[in-house]
Formats: C-alpha cells, sequence, structure tokens
C-alpha cells in the first residue's frame, strides 16, 4: 500500500492555535435565517398541470455543483414545468444569479430527479435530469436530459450541451415515473454509472447503466441485478460501499415496503459486475414508505448507517427507519437494526427530502428533514441534533426551522464559505427556501473542509466518488464517505465537511481511494477548506499521462535510494520495484 502526503490548497481562514487542545468541548445550536432576498433566489416550484397521476405532487428537486469549476457551489432547481429550470451561480458574496439562459438549460418541462458527476473524465461536472419532456404536451417518456459541460468559451462563459439520447440514457423505462437518480463508479474502472429510480404501479423501470469510459451508457440492468418480480416503487438511490469490500453497493429507497439492499459481488471470470440481494438477510426489513434517505455514521463507531424518511402513522407502526450497522456476517452480508424511535427520530409526519452532516460543528452528524401532504396533519421541518451516540433530540424551536410547509427536495452546502452548512427547500406549489447557518467562526465551532480532486488519476472515479476519508482528532475517528450525497430528486454539496468543536488541529486525515492507495496527512489545521489531489503511484510527473518522462522520473529516484521508487511497496528498494514497475507501467488501471 502507498501512503502519499499531499499538501492543501491555501485556506480560507487561517488557523488560531489556542495554546493547546481541550479535552472538552462547548456545543452551540446553530440558529438559521431565511435568505432568499439577500441572496437574490426567489424562485417559486409550482408543478405544471401536465404532470400524470400523482406525479406532480411528488415532484420537486435540485442538486449542487460547481458548475463553472470556481470552487464555489451553484444550485440546480427545476422549474416543474411552470417556469423553465434554474441554474443559479454562485458570484461569490452571498448572492447568486440564474444564468440558465447563458448555460443551455433553461428549459420547460416536467422534471424529477437530478444528479451531479463528471461523466466524461474531462474534469467538468455534467447533470443528468429525470424528465417526462416539455410542459407543453402531456407527459411521456424517454425525454431525460443528460447536460454534457463544455467548459468556457473565449470570453469565460460556460454552457451544457443536451446529449441524453446520443449517449443512451435518455429513456428508462415505456412508463411515465422515473424519480431519483445517483451516480458511482460500481465496477471501480475509473468513471460513473447511472442509476435511475422509478415510481409506478407496474414491474421493473428501475435501470443499471454502465459507463464505457466515454460518457456513452449501456443499460445492463438484466444482466448484473437480481431477478425481482416485485413492483418496485423507487424514490432515492444510492451508490454507497456498506460492507468495505470497495465495490459500492445499491441501496434503494422505496415506497410501499420495496426499499432493497443490492450486494455489489464485484466483476465475474467476463469481468461482468453482478449484484446480490441481501435485503432480508441484512435486516431490512421494517421499512414502509420509504422516501428521502442519508447514509452516515452517525454514532462514530466506524461503520455506516442507512436513515430513511417515511409515512408516520402511530397506530400501524410506520415509522422512520434508522438502520444502524452492525457489521458484516460470516458470508461478508452487513447485518443492520433499525432503531430510528428508540432514538429519536421515527416522526417526520409524510417524511420527504432529508440531509445529514455536522450542522454545528461539534463533531458528530445531525440530521435536518422536510415533510408535507395536501390533505395530511401538517409537521413542522426536524433538526435532529446528536449527542454523539446517535441519540437524537429535536431542537428545530431553537434553530428556528420551525416552518411547515409542503417540503420535497432538502440539500445542504456552504454557498458563503463560511465553514458551515446552510440548507435549502423545495416547497412543493410555493416559495423556494434558503437558510443561512448563523454559526459561523467561533473557538467551539471549528471546522475542516476537503475537495477530492482525482482528475490526473485515470484509475478513480472523478469528484472522489466513493472515497472513504477518516479524520482523527480529540482522540476519535470521524469516518466520511463520499457517496455523491444524493437525497430525495437531488444531490448536496459533495465538499467533506468535519465539525470539530474546539480542536485547532486535526491529528490525521486518512483518505482511502478506491484503488486500495491511501493519502495520510498529519496536523491539519482547523478552519480551512481545502483541496487534496489523487496521483497514480506510477505517474511521477504527476500530470496524469503514463509516458516516457515517467520512467525517466522513476529511474532517477530509484538510483537516488529514495523510497518514492518502492512500487512493490515493501519499504525497501531492490530489482523487485523495477520488475513491479515495468509489469504495471502497461496497463497502470488493470
Amino acid at each position: 500500500m502507498n501512503t502519499r502526503t499531499t499538501k492543501s490548497s491555501t485556506p480560507l481562514i487561517i488557523a488560531m492555535v489556542l495554546g493547546g487542545l481541550s479535552t472538552t468541548s462547548l456545543a452551540i445550536d446553530p440558529t438559521y435565517t431565511l435568505v432568499n432576498q439577500q441572496t437574490g433566489i426567489n424562485a417559486t416550484t409550482v408543478p405544471a398541470p401536465g404532470y400524470t397521476g400523482q406525479h406532480d405532487r411528488m415532484a420537486g428537486g435540485m442538486s449542487v455543483g460547481d458548475f463553472n469549476n470556481d470552487s464555489w457551489p451553484d444550485l440546480y432547481i427545476s422549474g416543474l414545468g411552470t417556469t423553465p429550470d434554474m441554474l443559479y451561480i454562485n458570484q461569490q458574496d452571498g448572492t447568486f444569479v440564474d444564468e440558465a439562459d447563458l448555460y443551455g438549460i433553461a428549459y420547460s418541462h416536467y422534471g424529477f430527479g437530478s444528479a451531479v458527476g463528471d461523466v466524461n473524465n474531462d474534469g467538468l461536472p455534467d447533470l443528468y435530469v429525470v424528465s417526462y419532456g416539455p410542459s407543453d404536451v402531456q407527459a411521456t417518456t424517454a425525454k431525460n436530459l443528460l447536460y454534457i459541460n463544455n467548459g468556457p468559451d473565449t470570453n469565460g462563459q460556460y454552457s451544457f450541451s443536451e446529449q441524453a439520447e446520443q449517449r443512451g440514457v435518455n429513456d428508462i423505462f415505456g412508463i411515465v415515473g422515473g424519480k431519483g437518480v445517483c451516480f458511482g463508479d460500481m465496477d471501480l474502472d475509473g468513471d460513473l454509472d447511472l442509476y435511475v429510480a422509478t415510481w409506478g404501479f407496474f414491474e421493473g423501470g428501475n435501470r443499471l447503466f454502465e459507463n464505457d469510459g466515454t460518457g456513452h451508457y449501456t443499460n445492463i440492468s438484466q444482466l448484473a441485478l437480481p431477478e425481482n418480480d416485485t413492483i418496485i416503487r423507487g424514490f432515492t438511490p444510492k451508490f454507497v460501499d456498506v460492507n468495505n469490500d470497495k465495490y459500492p453497493d445499491l441501496l434503494l429507497t422505496a415506497d410501499f415496503t420495496t426499499s432493497f439492499l443490492y450486494i455489489n459481488n464485484g466483476p465475474d471470470e467476463n469481468g461482468q459486475i453482478t449484484f446480490r440481494d441481501t435485503t432480508e438477510e441484512s435486516g431490512i426489513v421494517d421499512n414502509n414508505n420509504g422516501m428521502g434517505a442519508a447514509v452516515a455514521d452517525f454514532n462514530g463507531d466506524g461503520m455506516l448507517d442507512w436513515f430513511m424518511t417515511n409515512i408516520y402513522v402511530e397506530t400501524a407502526s410506520y415509522y422512520n427507519t434508522l438502520y444502524m450497522g452492525l457489521g458484516n456476517n460470516e458470508s461478508a452480508n452487513p447485518n443492520f437494526l433499525n432503531q430510528a424511535t428508540v432514538r429519536g427520530v421515527g416522526d417526520v409526519g409524510w417524511g420527504w427530502g432529508v440531509v445529514s452532516g455536522d450542522h454545528d460543528n461539534d463533531g458528530d452528524i445531525d440530521m435536518v428533514a422536510t415533510s408535507g401532504w395536501p390533505s395530511w396533519p401538517s409537521v413542522p421541518t426536524r433538526f435532529w441534533s446528536n449527542d454523539g451516540n446517535a441519540n437524537f433530540s429535536d431542537i428545530s424551536n431553537i434553530t428556528g426551522l420551525t416552518f411547515n410547509i409542503n417540503g420535497r427536495g432538502l440539500i445542504q452546502f456552504d454557498y458563503d464559505h463560511d465553514g458551515d452548512l446552510d440548507l435549502a427547500f423545495v416547497d412543493n406549489g410555493g416559495p423556494f427556501r434558503i437558510y443561512r447557518n448563523n454559526l459561523g467562526f467561533d473557538d467551539f465551532t471549528r471546522y475542516l473542509r476537503i475537495n477530492l480532486n482525482t482528475d490526473s488519476h485515470p484509475c478513480l472515479a472523478p469528484m472522489g466518488y466513493g472515497t472513504r476519508v477518516v479524520a482523527t482528532y480529540n482522540g476519535q475517528d470521524h469516518l466520511q464517505v463520499v457517496d455523491g450525497s444524493s437525497s430525495y430528486l437531488g444531490q448536496s454539496e459533495m465538499t467533506i465537511h468535519f465539525g470539530l468543536a474546539d480542536q485547532a488541529v486535526v491529528d490525521q486525515v486518512r483518505i482511502e481511494w478506491n484503488d486500495g492507495t491511501v493519502t495520510t496527512l498529519i496536523d491539519v489545521p482547523a478552519d480551512q477548506e481545502m483541496t487534496v489531489y489523487a496521483y497514480h503511484h506510477l505517474d511521477f510527473t504527476q500530470d496524469g499521462n503514463f509516458d516516457y518522462f515517467d520512467i525517466s522520473l522513476f529511474l532517477q529516484t530509484y538510483m537516488a535510494g529514495d523510497l518514492g521508487a518502492d512500487v512493490n511497496g515493501d519499504s525497501s528498494l531492490d530489482f523487485n520495484d523495477i520488475m513491479s514497475f515495468i509489469m504495471q507501467f502497461p496497463t497502470p488501471c488493470s
């Protein structure tokens, strides 16, 4: 295993040295302010009348992405057919401007879920959108959108080109019903594959697409997924490795007891990826009406937990579900135990979007959830504060998130780069809402934010998808996983966010890449946002290419007796390193 220490980019705020690390922390509850007017985001999200069935009532999504590569998060919001889609570009001063027209995506259509990922590995984030077609006609099939980022023109203006049909992902099923979507590198070949969920009264419809490495896709659902004759009413898919074999598994949060857990088998003898169904074996058995989802290590034990919003019906014992990870069984399948009610997160009314993150920067993962449905008891937004052991308290009345809306999509992002997590909500049929977290910088609300850049590593998925990051501070390990941050009909910011409480220095940050290599950072100052770059261990020039210059530099490094030439990782330099280099160099990603 190779270990490399990578320098960070310039800190946003220089760390303040307190003269010593405290062993106790004073938690400060966050408060939020509605800032639509201040930010310039004054959208209204009202579904157009042409959605079929009840799909209009379920609509309302958005996604975060840095679409112009300026290191500030931008925001895509579905116009739901009543207005064109919106693309609010961050102006780096706390405001946004809708530039959907300039980017070429101001399209009026029946939109649903969306996801952000670099599908063609060119270093530019692309945007996939589930759509039922233009809003001037009846909703129809085969109208999904894949916006490929063109990058800047000669004047610096970014734009998109819609290429879903030519890249094979415009059609997911023959009946209207597409919902959530997620990206992930299911076969660890360095590109982003795609899963699209479908809700409908029919078998099938949920689709798995394999990327060929150029951003063109093939539907491999029948080849890769287990046979299933259930009517799966999918809402929120996620690619996350939950059994620690590096291959991302498929977690689908779905309606009417049809949520499932498919564990990735890895490639077979022909190189074909397949999945196995461990839903019941793994304990995913109490979910009744799964809508939104969040995956995180809520109790700090190093194992991932899975939360799903549901419809709350106490008389029928319908609640949200919080599946706490218990580790693998002897078959290498994960075990989970539902503990939502005993841990205080069982009720959110008719639940939809949810996010998980350290919103008070005290070192543990909190949750925020939204809810609503016509003619259903109205329940306010929930802010569940974590005590560090995954016991949650609803402190919404303290945070100011006490409103009742017909909530659907919900995302988190640090839009103003002040080191805390802000929130945005889609109100189905009402005004869009963006809330600034007022936590701000304080000696007891320190933070570390990490962006992962894999552009120069051809064997790793773009944007760090699938990477595990463990930060060690205050005597504890804190796990975060880059899983695309997908939730109900959208995607949050993918920047890794660690709340540090009063810790001025992080003892160690361990970044576990999908190729098995590790980047280790030591004594990292708090209160900064940094970028960590991944390079292949044979790419000695760190330019993303494998050529004569790498061979030359390897030989120079070897002759100088530098352990940087320890290619086989045995902590010594000898002929075996030369042979390893020769064997691996022609096919570095095999």
